[in-house]
């Protein structure tokens, strides 16, 4: 494996939490097995920090470029598109292979012979699985959307309506008397998604599922 060539893209959404990395592209790159070898380990440097600091990652790499094919006419037809990797969950960078991103990639552009690649990104975000550490509050429901007008802690509320079971009304005054239970030192509210590793570090025994 080469050395790798990527700098961070500059697209970012949900406060931060998706960020998309872009691997840099020669006009040399002409074959598709050869450019994901020599990027192999700049794609496990970023997941494996990006699993250091949140456990879990979803992720997916998008590739596009040019190709040609013959037509039944005869005719030579060009064009560009662009791929998408299906996403994957990773807690482990080490598990990820070059092998089954060519995999992937060679089944998506299997009828066409590619010239060249345009572009590469790989896109990821904190996943959040349903369950953590020793306790852990889970159940074949989501989590209930409390509704709540009169301050910014429906987040909280949210929370508590599950650990409580609370099942009728949605009524935040349900469950606004346990609020001391959680742990809420230095989060501001509304919490944006990228604050919620945050409040699961501050509050071990909760895991929250971000789906994005």
């Amino acid at each position: 494996m080469n050395s790798y060539r990527s700098r961070r893209c500059g697209k970012y959404s949900l406060g931060g939490a998706v960020q998309t990395y872009h691997y840099d592209v020669r006009i040399s790159d002409v074959d598709v097995c050869e450019y994901l070898r020599d990027n192999e380990d700049g794609i496990v440097s970023q997941l494996d920090e990006a699993v250091r600091e949140h456990r879990f990652v979803k992720w997916y790499a998008t590739m596009d470029t040019a190709f040609y094919r013959t037509t039944s006419d005869g005719e030579i037809q060009h064009t560009t598109g662009r791929f998408r990797a299906q996403p994957a969950v990773t807690s482990d960078s080490s598990e990820l292979s070059a092998d089954d991103m060519i995999d992937e990639f060679q089944h998506a552009i299997e009828a066409f012979i590619v010239d060249y690649v345009l572009d590469f990104n790989v896109t990821l975000t904190p996943f959040r699985p349903v369950h953590t550490n020793a306790t852990t509050h889970r159940s074949k429901t989501c989590v209930v959307n409390v509704q709540n007008r009169n301050d910014e802690l429906c987040f909280l509320y949210s929370i508590l309506a599950h650990i409580h079971r609370v099942e009728s009304e949605r009524n935040p005054s349900r469950v606004c008397h346990y609020l001391a239970e959680l742990v809420t030192t230095g989060l501001k509210f509304p919490l944006p998604v990228s604050d919620v590793a945050k409040f699961e570090r501050l509050n071990e025994d909760i895991a929250v599922n971000v789906v994005t």
